[in-house]
């Protein structure tokens, strides 16, 4: 299933099926977070819009399944928080609370 037809599901979704769909997003985020440009390449190969990624982002973020680590200025920092997922699995897997 592509990246498209599972962001559609999150939007549809509730509970925690939609929890699991963001779930495998920010698993496929997470191996395109050391090109670059980021969000280019996501668009252009996983055919997901920035604002879309972000939106599951700051929705694993509301659940407190993950932490979006933010600037001095209080920007938050999505590619960030995605290359440290990725350079961490460990904190991934506790974050995501996957055993």
């Amino acid at each position: 299933m592509s990246l498209r037809e599972e962001y559609r599901r999150f939007k549809t979704s509730t509970g925690s099926v939609k929890a699991s769909i963001a779930k495998s997003i920010l698993k496929e985020l997470i191996k395109f977070s050391g090109e670059e440009p980021y969000w280019e390449r996501v668009e252009g190969e996983l055919k997901i819009k920035e604002y879309e990624a972000k939106e599951v982002l700051l929705f694993l973020e509301s659940i407190g399944e993950i932490k979006i680590r933010r600037s001095k200025n209080g920007r938050r920092l999505y590619v960030l928080t995605l290359k440290n997922l990725r350079k961490n699995p460990i904190t991934l897997d506790k974050w995501i609370k996957v055993q």
